[in-house]
């Protein structure tokens, strides 16, 4: 009797352990599950990130882009000034060479006025 009641009380201890590690073995796959589904968001945050990471990329590429055209369209810009300003030295210096005296272009205009009108006074006709 005493060793059925010994055996009876083990196989309740057992149960009573089966039971215990079937609560654990629940817990175990309960917290295995969280960590998939922590790392499922980690992975696809690091998607998201990675696609923003590369659309900075293009972006910082197409102003690097921009920026350059920029530098060149100034180049040709200040070239165009310097040869503008060559071109205006040199019409400076050559409008130099042309002096007139004011009085010089009225006697002019005026000995051109007198010559037209005497041949304009030499075609009349005979009196």
């Amino acid at each position: 009797v005493d060793s059925m009641t010994l055996g009876k009380r083990e196989v309740e201890e057992g149960k009573h352990l089966a039971a215990k590690a079937g609560e654990s073995l629940k817990e175990i796959i309960a917290g295995a599950t969280k960590v998939v589904d922590t790392i499922t968001q980690v992975a696809a945050a690091s998607e998201e990130q990675s696609s923003a990471s590369e659309q900075i990329s293009k972006n910082i590429e197409a102003i690097s882009s921009v920026t350059q055209e920029t530098a060149a369209g100034t180049q040709q810009i200040a070239r165009a000034a310097e040869d503008l300003n060559r071109l205006t030295t040199t019409l400076q210096d050559l409008l130099g060479k042309f002096s007139l005296s004011k009085e010089n272009t009225s006697n002019r205009l005026l000995d051109e006025h007198r010559s037209v009108a005497l041949r304009g006074k030499n075609k009349q006709l005979p009196r």
